[in-house]
């Protein structure tokens, strides 16, 4: 961050400007995200006449983390850039490969979150032949290693070793023990800390007009998944999971899966899932679509 930004101080660009050029960055993120919701989803999810996907556009955790200066916006735009580049087939673009670098040199972790989830999916699609997946592997593992060692570098980790990991993830929850909204990982169980990860703060939770307002949406974002999950279980049959939806899945179970071993932190959760929870949504959205209407359940 200090060498993207090092350019604009040496200018002498007030600090307002920082915020300015962010937030665009941030607003053409958000643009972009609504291009791929529109090509993978389409522009309309019809309920009793009335286009509910705007409610999409403007999920107000999103904005708020995307709008300011800071990584959120320029992590965003890499990953909605590599999701959209995925999803049209234009692998190779200026934004894609914009967006790459830009996980590779501000979140390492992420990076190799994301490559994890979509050589996976690509590895076991048997529309590839078995030496174009083994290829792929191949190389993407090189570049998983090189990430992976960027990772232990960034954490002081340093090398492979089960139980200096295991203490370093200790460490960093407790190191949230005495922030203003500590969560106690270490006693949960994973279902739960994945809950938690995933769906809090709740109004249990809330002891501030922030959490309050997390918790309307936290609530509602609730809501959608157990939509899906019911639409997914009671017409299985008729579901289709193309590779978006899958890598969309992949990469938000991944970062829960990693995540909570690390923090412990309601705002810490907040911050993070916007990274995942806008592609989340509309992968549960395109699986509701192809259900039963609503007014037939």
């Amino acid at each position: 961050m200090l060498f993207l930004n090092y350019p604009f101080i040496k200018m002498g660009l007030p600090f307002w400007f920082g915020f300015l050029l962010y937030g665009l960055v941030g607003f053409w993120s958000i643009i972009l995200y609504i291009k791929w919701i529109h090509l993978v989803l389409g522009k309309q999810l019809l309920i009793r006449g009335i286009n509910i996907l705007p409610i999409f556009y403007f999920l107000p955790n999103l904005h708020y983390w995307t709008a300011g200066l800071g990584k959120e916006p320029l992590i965003f735009f890499g990953l909605v850039s590599v999701f959209y580049a995925m999803a049209s087939r234009a692998y190779i673009t200026f934004s894609s490969l914009m967006g790459g670098i830009l996980l590779l040199i501000l979140r390492p972790h992420v990076a190799m979150m994301l490559l994890s989830a979509l050589v996976l999916v690509f590895v076991f699609n048997e529309e590839y032949s078995l030496k174009r997946r083994v290829a792929v592997a191949s190389v993407a593992l090189s570049f998983f290693l090189t990430l992976l060692y960027m990772v232990f570098q960034i954490t002081h980790i340093r090398h492979w070793n089960w139980e200096r990991i295991l203490y370093f993830n200790a460490y960093s929850i407790e190191s949230f023990r005495h922030s203003g909204s500590y969560v106690p990982m270490l006693e949960y169980s994973l279902p739960y800390q994945l809950f938690s990860f995933y769906f809090r703060p709740l109004f249990f939770d809330a002891n501030s007009l922030f959490q309050h307002l997390a918790s309307v949406e936290n609530v509602f974002v609730f809501a959608i998944h157990l939509l899906g999950i019911l639409f997914a279980l009671r017409d299985y049959k008729k579901i289709h999971y193309p590779q978006w939806v899958k890598m969309v899945f992949l990469f938000t179970l991944i970062c829960g899966l990693l995540y909570v071993q690390r923090y412990a932190n309601l705002g810490i959760f907040m911050r993070t899932k916007m990274m995942f929870q806008p592609f989340t949504l509309i992968a549960l959205l395109f699986i509701i679509k192809q259900g039963k209407p609503f007014k037939n359940t």
